[in-house]
């Protein structure tokens, strides 16, 4: 029998926080993911879904997104560095529109 892994420390939370944002976004409240997005990453710095979320919300509101950083920041797992760089290809097309 294995073992059970501890769980992460917030982990729950940090999944309720994720489809939160998800939500607003999807009903297009990017101001609401926006400032939720921002909160969550005082507390999950390094999570980079709230990291994405956040950029685009941002880019929705027209506020300056780095996006170097985000590209340069893309996972090293070639399964998450595919979604990261569709979502990246998304905000840059979405802060090309905002122009």
């Amino acid at each position: 029998m294995r073992p059970k892994r501890a769980p992460e420390p917030l982990r729950d939370e940090l999944a309720t926080a994720t489809g939160l944002i998800w939500g607003h976004l999807n009903a297009q409240q990017p101001e609401d993911a926006y400032e939720l997005a921002r909160g969550c990453l005082q507390l999950w710095p390094e999570d980079r879904g709230l990291v994405l979320m956040a950029a685009y919300a941002a880019v929705e509101l027209a506020e300056p997104v780095d996006l170097a950083a985000l590209r340069r920041d893309t996972s090293t797992d070639p399964a998450r560095a595919a979604d990261e760089a569709a979502w990246i290809a998304l905000i840059e097309r979405r802060a090309g529109a905002a122009r």
